[in-house]
Parts: structure tokens; sequence; C-alpha cells
């Protein structure tokens, strides 16, 4: 039962914590709405449920041990923020570009769960708080069926907080506000997912 405790402490910290995860669903709840903020959600929690799947049937200890595919993971995820920062600096929208593009939403819910996704997976901060958790707090000798639970656990924890940001930064009297000066902010998260990839990039070359 520590066991579990131990697990959702950690699971929430590492989700409150910012980053990438955090940016992209800003990002989908500032520039859209709050069904793709939820959608990246969802996303993030998809991408939650590959590394547990992966540490589970004990592939993170090939992972973590191979410093070419790891490698591979860090610049992968890093192209990937730089690819959505640089989509962040180019936009142009508007507020009334912004209300035209809702009556699209359900074209870009799977967009936005793309990017919540491979933005998870592709994050080795992810990587290796699972490898962390799955072998310094879970006991070898745990049952396969706990340690899924234990995964299960901090998909649902996950899930749960970006969902809950989600409506956070889409309220109306967040949203209001935020409105005003969205073309800023999304300057400021392009900027961030840009510095975040190289931060990537420069600790993979370290």
């Amino acid at each position: 039962m520590i066991e579990y405790y131990t697990i959702a402490l950690i699971a929430f910290l590492g989700a409150i914590s910012p980053g990438p995860d955090f940016v992209v669903v800003a990002k989908n709840a500032i520039t859209h709405n709050r069904a793709n903020a939820i959608a990246a959600s969802l996303g993030i929690g998809t991408g939650i449920v590959v590394h547990t799947s992966y540490c589970v049937l004990g592939l993170a200890l090939v992972i973590s041990s191979s410093l070419l595919l790891f490698s591979l993971i860090k610049y992968l995820g890093a192209a990937y923020l730089i690819y959505l920062g640089i989509k962040s600096l180019l936009s142009k929208k508007g507020h009334l570009a912004t209300a035209i593009e809702k009556t699209k939403a359900d074209a870009s819910l799977w967009r936005a769960f793309r990017d919540g996704l491979l933005t998870n997976v592709l994050n080795p901060k992810c990587t290796l708080s699972m490898l962390a958790i799955f072998t310094l707090v879970v006991k070898p000798h745990t049952p396969t069926v706990v340690q899924a639970s234990y995964g299960l656990e901090i998909v649902v924890i996950t899930t749960i907080w970006f969902i809950f940001l989600s409506y956070g930064l889409t309220c109306t009297r967040v949203k209001t506000k935020i409105d005003r000066v969205q073309h800023i902010i999304s300057k400021v998260i392009g900027t961030v997912l840009i510095t975040l990839g190289i931060i990537v990039i420069f600790k993979s070359g370290g």
C-alpha cells in the first residue's frame, strides 16, 4: 500500500511540474478551445500508457542501456518540440480567426491528441521518470498484475490533472483575459517549446 501512495505522489508531482506536456495542453487551450485541450490531455495519458507498458514488460532496461536508442528518442522529441514551437511562432490567428476556427474543432481534435501523445512519448524526462519508478520504487518480485495497476494509477492521475488544467485555462473568466493577449501568449509558448527542444539537444550531447 505504501508503494501506491509513493507512486501517486511521484506521478502527481511529475504531472504538475512545468514541461512539454504542460505547454502543449496550454497551447491547445489558448489557441483553440477546451475540447482540443482535453484531446491533448488524453493524448498525454495515452503516452503514459506506452511508457508504463514497456516498463512492465521490462523493455525500459533495454532502452536505458542502449545509448543509441535513448539518444534517438531524445533527438526525435527535441525535433518535435521545436516543430511545434515554430508552428506557434508563425501562427497569425487572432481572436476573430480563433472564433472561426472553432467551427472546425472536430477536425483538429485528432491533431491535438497526436500532439499530446507524441510530446509525451518522445519526452526523455518522462522515460527517465518511469524508469526510476519501476526500478527504484517497485520491487523486482512485484507481480505483473500489480505493476500494471501501478501504471494505471499513473495514467489516471496524469490524465485527470491535465483535464483539470484544460478546464481551468478555458473557463470563461480566464479565457476572456487570455484572448486579449492570445497572439503574444502564442509567441511565448512557441519560444518555450523551441527552448525546451534545444535544452534536450544539449543534454543529449552532454
